[in-house]
């Protein structure tokens, strides 16, 4: 069973392959299998922290440390760090968005809406937490609970690329691709170099049999990003699917390279079962 790869904002786990977690440039990206075996890749936008104090004392020093150790992997030293910073300044919503989000990486999703919650009551114009609130309602299988934030991100800031893709992947697992190809087109458009959402409209593309336009979202998400494994993945599942088996072995090839660099066993050892299955 071939394994196609999805980059969304949210995660939608799959009959084969749970949740996985990369960070990366303080980005969290999430891997996952959706319903039509396509891996979903989150991207949920944090800035760069500053230098965190030495001897922290104050809110916003405690909030800086912890987006240092969320960066580093030390998800329990990043929560530790936000409650401290929302002890010492109880309305300080930002601390509960990116707590929020430590939470959503560790898999506790009912926590981290419960954090977004409090960011949203905190500043009701906060398109993060609810694009933030979208993914872990989207990760619970509540697509239209999902899509309602997203659009309240979308009011909030029109030219939210990441909620227009996100809110694309919703409706991706809804089965609505015409709805979800004109939210990637949105997204494309507001940031031309956005090669998650060519990924994920190349999948949408794919499911409707359109191999052609989804090879070429895929082509286009790799000039981009010449390293995005799961752009390749697709594109070797597309060829795959026009009897091309000789670039559909070489797109996974290249997959598997990539997604063992990134020490991401599960999704390396799902693509080396893709290859075995063109080449029968």
């Amino acid at each position: 069973m071939r394994l196609r790869l999805i980059e969304k904002e949210w995660t939608h786990v799959g009959r084969t392959l749970s949740m996985m977690i990369l960070t990366a440039c303080f980005t969290t990206i999430t891997v996952s299998c959706s319903q039509n075996n396509d891996v979903l890749i989150t991207e949920i936008g944090v800035n760069p922290p500053s230098r965190p104090p030495s001897q922290p004392s104050k809110a916003r020093d405690f909030y800086i440390q912890g987006q240092y150790k969320h960066l580093r992997g030390d998800a329990q030293g990043a929560i530790a760090d936000y409650t401290e910073a929302i002890r010492l300044n109880p309305k300080f919503g930002a601390a509960y968005n990116s707590r929020g989000l430590v939470y959503f990486d560790t898999g506790e999703r009912g926590t981290a809406i419960a954090d977004y919650n409090q960011a949203i009551g905190i500043n009701p114009n906060d398109a993060e937490a609810y694009n933030n609130r979208g993914n872990a309602r989207a990760a619970q299988g509540d697509q239209n609970g999902s899509i309602q934030d997203y659009n309240e991100a979308i009011r909030i800031r029109p030219r939210y690329a990441r909620a227009y893709n996100n809110r694309g992947n919703a409706r991706s697992a809804k089965g609505e691709r015409q709805g979800a190809i004109l939210d990637f087109n949105q997204a494309i458009a507001l940031d031309p170099r956005y090669a998650v959402a060519y990924n994920n409209r190349g999948n949408a593309y794919y499911g409707e049999g359109n191999y052609q336009n989804a090879i070429a979202d895929y082509n286009q998400a790799i000039r981009i990003n010449p390293r995005f494994a799961a752009a390749y993945n697709n594109r070797g599942n597309a060829r795959a699917a026009q009897d091309d088996k000789q670039g559909a072995i070489a797109d996974l090839q290249r997959a598997a390279s990539f997604f063992q660099r990134q020490n991401n066993q599960p999704l390396y050892q799902k693509v080396m079962d893709n290859i075995k299955e063109v080449r029968q």
